[in-house]
């Protein structure tokens, strides 16, 4: 009985992380694009910012989520000083919708939302708020590291 409902479990797990990205793959089939898929359930797609020339904003569907995701500044790129941290701090405090994160690789800027809040005109501005917001952020954030050598 146990085993069975461990089984049940996982079944019921992986039906809807393949629900999440079914929906996904609906919506961004109906979005204007273009958008490049780079794995299962996620999808990359482009903008043309102010401060970076070319922000991208990988989508990716897990469990019940959506997630947003921009990739700033490769982690080794960065001086963990004092005051990047303190920036990075204030950032997160004054956009309360997305967050700046920072993993084994990179600084990432990223919105996460539940699937079941989705529709199209939400998904399409979430995606746009979060490359205006990586743009914005790739500003506050650059000005703070050492000078790139010639």
């Amino acid at each position: 009985m146990r085993v069975t409902l461990v089984l049940f479990a996982v079944l019921l797990s992986a039906t809807q992380v393949w629900a999440q990205a079914s929906s996904l793959a609906e919506l961004i089939a109906q979005s204007p694009g273009p958008y490049k898929q780079i794995a299962d359930g996620v999808w990359e797609t482009t903008y043309k910012g102010k401060n970076l020339n070319v922000v991208r904003v990988r989508i990716a569907a897990a469990q019940d989520g959506v997630f947003f995701i921009v990739a700033l500044f490769p982690r080794d790129k960065l001086a963990l000083s004092q005051a990047l941290l303190l920036r990075i701090a204030e950032f997160n405090a004054e956009y309360d919708y997305v967050k700046l994160a920072l993993d084994k690789t990179s600084l990432n800027l990223r919105l996460d939302t539940r699937a079941g809040l989705l529709d199209l005109a939400t998904f399409n501005a979430l995606e746009g708020q979060t490359a205006l917001a990586a743009d914005e952020a790739y500003a506050l954030i650059g000005i703070l590291l050492p000078a790139a050598a010639p």
